[in-house]
């Protein structure tokens, strides 16, 4: 536990607040987008890019095709996919079906993506190199070796279950750099789900 309050501590001073980017622009037919900043924001999907899109599918092939955006925007420090984090929104996708995915850090911060069990990506400080299911992972997730790039891999879950989408770089996912990832049977369509906005107190 002091190990865990220490290196919670030392990851607070971190300065993220120079490695944070703008999210995607929208992108309007025949035009080009460049890359703010040298970022990999364009690794969304051309001519889909709307709010933006986070997700295709195909369910004849039974295919998800997720986008993961690292510090998508400002929110908990910069420690979020898709600008969620803590768990609070995620992937459904139906079991049996082949999950690709398209990585992208958008900071200068070390990050990267494993699926790992919910409770491990919570509590786990060090969540290791190997993920949950065989291929589903960055190359080396708990080393310096995603920062500005993008990535790509995909696996077929061979279980049901409730899973995460979660940073492996040494501390980032105890702290919030995770989303969920539910395998479901019986669901007949994929989703990314994001929380519901929180109403203002009433005064």
């Amino acid at each position: 536990m002091k190990i865990q309050t220490t290196l919670t501590a030392l990851l607070a001073i971190i300065p993220f607040s120079s490695a944070l980017a703008d999210p995607p622009v929208e992108k309007k037919a025949g035009e080009k987008v460049e890359k703010p900043g040298g970022r990999c924001c364009t690794v969304l999907p051309k001519g889909e890019i709307k709010n933006p899109v986070f997700l295709k599918q195909d369910a004849a092939k039974k295919v998800a095709e997720v986008f993961i955006i690292a510090t998508f925007d400002k929110s908990n420090y910069g420690m979020n996919f898709n600008g969620v984090f803590k768990s609070e929104g995620g992937y459904e996708i139906p079991f049996g079906w082949k999950i690709k995915v398209t990585f992208c850090n958008n900071s200068a911060v070390p990050h990267s993506v494993m699926v790992v069990e919910e409770d491990a990506a919570e509590r786990k400080i060090n969540l290791g190199a190997d993920p949950y299911f065989d291929d589903a992972a960055t190359p080396k997730p708990n080393t310096l070796g995603t920062t500005n790039k993008i990535e790509k891999f995909e696996f077929t879950p061979d279980e049901a279950g409730d899973f995460s989408f979660a940073c492996g770089f040494p501390t980032h996912s105890a702290n919030g750099h995770r989303i969920f990832l539910k395998i479901k049977k019986g669901l007949k369509k994929a989703a990314f789900i994001v929380p519901e906005k929180k109403k203002p107190a009433a005064k």
